[in-house]
């Protein structure tokens, strides 16, 4: 899978669930989700892997809320179910591989279900730089990096990247849709600025779980 920095081929179009967000996932990373609502309910219960897609008008609560989705997404695999007395469950997904939403579709589920095209992982880049800056802004938030970050990253830099980023959604969104690594150069560069301007260092705070 993409998500595991293998070389994904292009694919042909495919039908899947849609959990549309308003969190970007990258392909390797973890989602935690809080899933309440009786329509994703019935997904978790089908045991199928899913698209995270950022909401780009409307929210995520709700059927029929959802106005307008961005176009690029994650494939998502869930790695920890927990279900609650009340029907309710704690959710740990994974991001496996970027896809391209080509149509949403009717097909007789209480979610969204989407025609999607899987894209491939962007070629391998040597860019020193980008781990320098990567290892520069965990140092910043207190993740220390042992051991230290290899070249041999890859292409999975660039999603380390847009993960643990603290950027807005349509910057972690364009970095998701290109998985340009001098884009990633760039976002870290102006978000290590902004730490450095603050005169402080925070530490990062887990996403809190999205409300679904």
């Amino acid at each position: 899978m993409a998500g595991d920095g293998g070389e994904a081929a292009a694919s042909g179009p495919e039908l899947i669930p849609l959990f549309p967000l308003h969190t970007v996932l990258f392909p390797g990373g973890l989602l935690p989700l809080h899933v309440f609502e009786e329509r994703y309910r019935v997904l978790l219960r089908q045991r199928c892997d899913f698209g995270v897609v950022l909401i780009r008008r409307g929210w995520e609560v709700g059927s029929g809320m959802v106005r307008e989705l961005y176009e690029v997404g994650t494939v998502a695999t869930p790695q920890r179910v927990e279900g609650l007395a009340d029907g309710r469950y704690h959710v740990t997904v994974r991001g496996l591989d970027r896809f391209r939403l080509l149509e949403v579709v009717e097909a007789g589920q209480p979610y969204l279900v989407g025609r999607i095209r899987r894209l491939p992982d962007p070629p391998p880049q040597d860019r020193p730089r980008l781990l320098h800056l990567l290892e520069r802004y965990l140092a910043a938030h207190g993740v220390e990096v042992a051991p230290q970050l290899e070249p041999e990253l890859g292409r999975r830099a660039v999603w380390l990247v847009g993960s643990v980023l603290q950027a807005e959604l349509p910057k972690r969104q364009r970095l998701l849709e290109s998985g340009d690594a001098v884009l990633a150069e760039e976002l870290l560069s102006a978000e290590l600025a902004k730490l450095s301007r603050l005169g402080r260092l925070g530490v990062v705070l887990p996403r809190p779980p999205s409300p679904n």
